[in-house]
């Protein structure tokens, strides 16, 4: 009895290592996760970087276009040149 006892206290130092080792790996995946999850928000926030400044590009383009059109110049710059 008292020899059972003292192989389980000489493999205590085996089971905090192992458990440390459970901790270790279960901080190293959330630390993934929280970097995945940055990742993706920066990825979203990219995205969505890109998509304004597409859509103020056409904005931009199509302001352009509406005002070139009506005024029945030609195609000449609007400049108000030849007047």
């Amino acid at each position: 009895m008292i020899l059972a006892a003292l192989k389980g206290l000489a493999a205590l130092p085996r089971l905090v290592d192992a458990v440390e080792s459970l901790g270790d790996i279960a901080t190293a995946q959330l630390a993934q996760q929280r970097k995945d999850e940055k990742d993706s928000d920066v990825l979203d926030i990219i995205a969505a970087a890109r998509e304004r400044r597409v859509s103020k590009r056409e904005a931009a383009r199509l302001l352009r276009d509406s005002g070139e059109e009506p005024s029945g110049d030609g195609g000449r710059d609007s400049d108000g040149g030849g007047s």
